[in-house]
């Protein structure tokens, strides 16, 4: 994988190296994933992942994973960072 430079790219500073340091190790707990399911919206069907004729029947793939982290710190102490991604997400953010 090539990775590209930007000119305007900086070094984290000492805080967000601390902060970056401070945070909790991810738990199992702390994380879902799964497939998205073929479901129909406003009279729009949407097909699911394991509709799709190029996957497998049966398929347990998971398609998105949301996460929680926690920064140990007195700044953030209990709260939650929340990290979504996948396919098939319908609304960005």
């Amino acid at each position: 994988m090539k990775f590209s430079f930007s000119p305007d790219f900086q070094l984290p500073n000492g805080c967000q190296v601390k902060v970056l340091r401070s945070m909790r190790p991810l738990q199992l707990k702390d994380v879902v994933i799964g497939q998205y399911k073929s479901h129909t919206r406003g009279g729009v069907t949407y097909p699911g992942y394991v509709d799709d004729k190029t996957v497998p029947v049966g398929s347990l793939t998971p398609t998105f994973a949301a996460a929680a982290l926690f920064i140990d710190n007195a700044r953030w102490d209990g709260v939650p960072f929340l990290m979504k991604a996948g396919k098939a997400l319908h609304k960005k953010g």
